[in-house]
């Protein structure tokens, strides 16, 4: 499976479920994986920041990518952060991946020690030509304390498995950053409210998402992949309509999600009850993510029964899965 070729891929990234004892809940895992597969996903991006991987146990993070990859059965890419406390547990992490037979492993900016243009470099290179896989970079703004430095990035991109970077910067970086690639390297805005403009700006020809397209779409109905694919075929007007028809979740997305992501304020608790109304295992958060508040769950669930958010369970359904 490869990386943006011919139609637009659709990614986003996972959740990772808890249960009510904090364990990973490995039969929502099993169960997400599913549904993912049937909305038409051509792959996820687990153990990242919407996977809680700071809570995470070196195990744990290789137990959830053995249960996704043995579930998915080759039937949906699989990325993973491979990021670790230490050069040599995220050279393991990425072996133990390789071995599973992901799509490729995805390297974080550093958030603390190397964070010079000249050690984020060789950070970076080092690990890349270690592990024999495709790489992804993901340049995370909201969580690195120094974002990718453009010129390190062109640097690079001489690597010859490096084959994308997530970049959650804003526009201006994001603009720097397409600049400085080569080398046919993909450099992919996450979020779904901007990929119309940019497949049709800049050509970005991958949607390497956050949860947006598990959250927005269920089964055969598909509004992104539908907009992809007409905009992709040159039917622009069409495609505008259906882009525009998302603007109702997009609202709620940003307020309970993106908003908080901004301001440095992790929205798991927000995800996973999003994903429990819909039919997903959520599940429970680990500190020091807090739960949301029953006000808060509330408040969440009137505001996707306002915007019609597609697979609301009633409650009745919501106990019974």
């Amino acid at each position: 499976m490869g990386i943006g070729q011919n139609i637009p891929e659709i990614w986003a990234a996972i959740h990772t479920p808890f249960d009510s004892s904090g364990a990973i809940d490995e039969a929502g895992v099993r169960r997400n994986v599913r549904h993912y597969i049937a909305t038409g996903l051509a792959g996820v991006f687990c153990n990242g920041l919407i996977g809680e991987v700071w809570s995470l146990t070196l195990q744990e993070r290789k137990r959830v990518i053995e249960v996704i990859t043995d579930e998915a059965g080759g039937r949906v890419g699989i990325s993973v952060v491979i990021s670790g406390p230490s050069v040599e547990e995220t050279i393991d992490l990425g072996e133990h991946a390789r071995r599973l037979g992901v799509s490729h492993a995805v390297l974080m900016v550093p958030t603390s020690g190397p964070r010079s243009p000249a050690q984020q470099f060789a950070y970076l290179h080092d690990i890349c030509a270690r592990l024999e896989m495709p790489i992804v970079i993901f340049n995370a703004r909201t969580a690195a304390g120094s974002p990718l430095d453009p010129g390190v990035f062109t640097q690079l991109c001489s690597l010859p498995n490096l084959k994308l970077l997530k970049t959650t910067g804003n526009a201006a970086e994001n603009a720097a950053l397409r600049l400085a690639a080569r080398n046919g390297v993909l450099v992919s805005d996450p979020l779904e409210e901007n990929f119309f403009a940019n497949m049709q700006a800049e050509g970005q020809s991958i949607l390497y998402a956050d949860p947006e397209p598990y959250l927005y779409q269920r089964g055969e109905f598909r509004p992104i992949a539908e907009y992809v694919a007409l905009l992709t075929a040159g039917r622009t007007e069409e495609a505008a309509r259906i882009y525009a028809s998302l603007a109702p979740q997009r609202i709620i997305f940003n307020k309970w999600i993106m908003d908080p992501l901004k301001r440095g304020h992790m929205p798991n608790a927000a995800v996973k009850h999003w994903c429990d109304l819909i039919g997903l295992a959520g599940g429970a958060v680990r500190s020091p993510v807090t739960p949301l508040s029953a006000a808060e769950r509330r408040e969440l669930e009137a505001d996707l029964i306002a915007c019609g958010a597609p697979g609301l369970l009633s409650a009745a359904d919501r106990i019974s899965s």
